[in-house]
């Protein structure tokens, strides 16, 4: 009798470490839907850009954000701004270069929760084969089977040789707006 009782509390127990270990954590990029801006500033005024070739892959539960990982990557030759002179000259080998560089990614190293319930995920952006530190906050809210992702960062074009040295005509900080939704 005692074997069978350790028998199913041996059972149960590793029935509980399956349900556990196949709960996933892995999310979907949902395409349609999800969208990765930049916005800068050239001769003192705002413009908006996005990418419209994306990539995000995303294992994360906001109850371990520690054990999570985030790696998104942007095609770079897919980048609109609405103006086509500027939309050409993103594509130069002195800007975004997609022929020799036609990527740029983040990969972070770390994530986690501050104080006021959101997320940061630290890690590093490479453009056009340049890597920087960057912390990237963000907003992680699940519904079910679904998910929405949305985190910003700044950077400094010329900390990653994109663009002329002169920032007269175009600034060198840039924005980067991140929204994602996201499935199971």
């Amino acid at each position: 009798m005692v074997t069978k009782a350790i028998r199913i509390i041996i059972l149960t127990f590793v029935a509980g470490l399956t349900v556990e270990a196949s709960a996933s954590t892995e999310w979907q990029l949902v395409e349609d839907s999800s969208t990765v801006r930049f916005i800068g500033v050239q001769e003192g005024s705002a413009f908006r850009g996005r990418f419209g070739n994306f990539s995000a892959m995303i294992d994360f539960d906001p109850a371990k954000p520690a054990k999570g990982k985030i790696i998104g990557v942007v095609k770079m030759d897919s980048a609109k701004t609405g103006d086509a002179e500027r939309d050409a000259t993103l594509l130069e080998e002195d800007w975004f270069n997609p022929e020799n560089f036609p990527e740029s990614r983040f990969e972070s190293d770390s994530i986690e929760q501050l104080d006021d319930g959101t997320f940061a995920a630290h890690g590093q952006l490479t453009i056009i084969g340049n890597s920087q530190p960057v912390t990237m906050p963000f907003e992680f809210e699940v519904a079910d089977s679904t998910a929405s992702f949305t985190g910003s960062f700044d950077i400094k074009r010329l900390d990653f040789g994109v663009g002329w040295d002169a920032t007269n005509w175009i600034d060198d900080e840039v924005g980067v707006q991140i929204e994602l939704d996201l499935k199971q």
